[in-house]
């Protein structure tokens, strides 16, 4: 009988992961798994926790999903170069015949792996599909023309959950459902994911409870957004940036910080000034940050991928459920660039249909993304996204 073998961040492992492991070692008959935590992933972002506190997760999640279960510390004795094909040729060396199990996202961003035509010839492939990541079936046949191989389909359909989400809940303090519970005792146990409570605990002092709920529904449309396309965008940037970026919505004072006076007294200046009071009031000296938080309401030209995603997240947010929002959100959740175009659209065209000046950075962005929506049409006063 196979070894299976599935690799993964676990940073933490929640319910899909144990689902789909269980899943795949009842349909291979599989009496041994090792698990591969991931020790520096070489197409993701960098991990929350620490390789041995996810390597004890792991174990205490997949504890009894088989027979026999390892947990293999390979990827952290290598220290680098841990791409798939090279550690199965390894696993195949020390386990003998091998399975490969795999998410539906993995399968459908394998063209972004490091030589895909080694990992199948070095072994089967069995496919976990995954809620839109698209259809396993003709990936799966895509992949079997490409890379040849064999490639198993597993009758199992995991959840649109991630790693990413599951942080998130954690460090914003809300209820988790998605984590197994002896996994939860050891995160709250040990004080897991605890890192951003002050700065929560904060930020709730600054907001009312609706404006903190559109925060917290930012935050998780970020998340999603940026695990749903393979963004690579760090966790902390993305997480931080989401949950700071209205910090000065209902804080409207300039306290003499330093924002463009065109924007004193108009409903887009709480984007500049939340960058600075981000700075000043929450620590924050990550640029990346600070620009995703300046320019998530007007937009600008040439944004960077955080930009556009923070700018994306929060007019496509969870809380938001009143047309054309909801349509703007699948839009966005099937592509990522054309969902930003769709959202600069429909904002800079109620801000016409409405009248006054639009602000110059959204003219700017308009210009530089849709040229073909720009007029000649002047008016008198700023107006601003976030009233979508």
């Amino acid at each position: 009988m196979p070894t299976l073998i599935f690799g993964g961040a676990f940073d933490p492992p929640h319910n899909e992961h144990v689902k789909v492991l269980e899943c795949a070692a009842r349909t291979l008959k599989a009496e041994r798994v090792v698990v591969l935590p991931t020790f520096l992933p070489p197409h993701k972002s960098k991990g929350f926790l620490d390789f041995a506190t996810r390597a004890e997760l792991a174990r205490i999640a997949f504890a009894n999903v088989a027979p026999e279960v390892v947990i293999d510390d390979a990827e952290r004795v290598r220290g680098k170069d841990n791409f798939a094909y090279l550690l199965l040729a390894e696993m195949k060396k020390k386990y003998g015949d091998i399975v490969y199990l795999i998410g539906g996202d993995s399968l459908r961003d394998m063209d972004t792996w490091r030589h895909p035509e080694r990992i199948f010839a070095e072994c089967p492939v069995a496919v976990a599909p995954r809620r839109g990541c698209g259809d396993a079936q003709r990936l799966a046949q895509e992949a079997r023309e490409k890379y040849g191989g064999k490639l198993v389909v597993l009758d199992v359909m995991g959840g649109d959950v991630s790693s990413g989400r599951v942080k998130a809940e954690l460090l914003l303090g809300m209820p988790c459902r998605e984590v197994p519970e002896n996994v939860l005792a050891y995160i709250r146990a040990h004080g897991l994911f605890s890192g951003f409570a002050e700065t929560v605990e904060k930020l709730k002092g600054m907001e009312s409870e609706e404006l903190m709920a559109h925060t917290q529904a930012a935050v998780m449309r970020a998340i999603d957004l940026n695990s749903r396309h393979n963004l690579k965008q760090d966790f902390i940037e993305v997480f931080t940036a989401a949950l700071l970026h209205d910090n000065a919505k209902q804080r409207p004072s300039v306290d003499g910080l330093d924002v463009p006076e065109d924007c004193i007294g108009t409903p887009v200046l709480h984007q500049f000034l939340g960058a600075e009071k981000a700075r000043r009031d929450f620590g924050v000296t990550d640029e990346n940050i600070l620009s995703a938080i300046r320019y998530h309401t007007t937009a600008k030209p040439a944004m960077t991928v955080l930009e556009k995603l923070i700018y994306t997240a929060d007019s496509t947010s969870y809380d938001r459920e009143y047309e054309p929002i909801p349509t703007l959100r699948a839009a966005t959740d099937e592509d990522m660039e054309r969902g930003f175009g769709e959202v600069l659209k429909y904002t800079y065209l109620k801000l016409l249909k409405k009248g006054g000046r639009v602000y110059p950075l959204t003219e700017d962005a308009v210009r530089y993304y849709l040229p073909e929506l720009i007029s000649d049409k002047t008016a008198t006063k700023p107006q601003d996204k976030e009233e979508t």
